[in-house]
């Protein structure tokens, strides 16, 4: 029997602007369900702890709520392969301390040009506005 979709909302969820380096408390199924579905819309890795005592760094880019074993699917970070993780098995969540891209929207970025024109207009060379790249050691 399917599981009924949860919301995604966490109770912290309403409290915070961001989730870089935010460790969910997981004590139900559903606080699970509901830190997965952050972690889906998260751009930056997550740590996931499972039952057996491994650990598991990587991207979640998909999950499944609407089957009788729900299960997340993940890019780990130092693997080639994805893999499938069922609910069951998650026992802890850590959200990367770096969202990748944070501060890297359309809207900033046309914000960042506005900022860039009006300074150059009155004499003053602000430099490069590109966003810079990130090695995967400064997400940890």
């Amino acid at each position: 029997m399917p599981q009924e979709k949860q919301s995604a909302q966490h109770p912290d969820a309403n409290k915070r602007t961001s989730f870089e380096g935010w460790t969910p408390e997981l004590k139900t199924a559903v606080d699970v369900s509901n830190a997965i579905e952050i972690a889906f819309d998260y751009r930056g890795d997550v740590t996931l702890k499972l039952k057996d005592g491994s650990a598991l760094v990587g991207y979640i880019f998909n999950r499944e709520t609407e089957t009788a074993e729900p299960y997340l699917e993940i890019f780990p970070r130092n693997e080639h392969e994805q893999r499938r993780i069922p609910y069951q098995q998650v026992a802890g969540l850590e959200f990367s301390k770096i969202d990748p891209a944070a501060g890297r929207s359309w809207d900033n970025w046309l914000k960042k040009v506005a900022e860039k024109k009006k300074a150059l207009a009155e004499g003053h060379d602000v430099g490069d506005i590109e966003p810079k790249p990130m090695s995967l050691e400064d997400m940890d």
